[in-house]
């Protein structure tokens, strides 16, 4: 069920691939290229999920709602889901705002699922 929200996300243009993962960094469901090592970095997506969501709390900005790690060829991005972490991995040009709404769409649908 999860798998099938994943494949619609990663029809977006620019994605290469998207994955949920629990906060204990546990993968849920993963729709990654062949090439990438789901566990791996689903732990370290989680972590770095949690270091932002705690670092965004001690200094009085909210609830974490999004992170994004920025690399040369390409970004991580992530998003609560509930119990779970969506995590989608992009190309380094992409449109992030259709991006971001379609990853919005597709955790709140995982959110009832988990």
């Amino acid at each position: 069920m999860i798998d099938r929200v994943l494949v619609e996300l990663n029809k977006t243009e620019g994605i290469k691939g998207s994955m949920v993962v629990g906060k204990d960094g546990l993968v849920i469901a993963s729709q990654l290229p062949g090439n990438v090592d789901a566990e791996l970095v689903g732990a370290m997506a989680s972590a770095a999920f949690g270091a932002s969501e705690r670092t965004i709390s001690e200094i009085g900005m909210g609830n974490l709602e999004q992170a994004m790690v920025e690399g040369e060829h390409g970004k991580i991005l992530m998003i609560d889901a509930g119990e779970g972490i969506l995590v989608v991995l992009t190309d380094a040009k992409v449109n992030l705002g259709l991006i971001r709404i379609n990853m919005k769409r597709a955790a709140e649908k995982i959110k009832a699922m988990i």
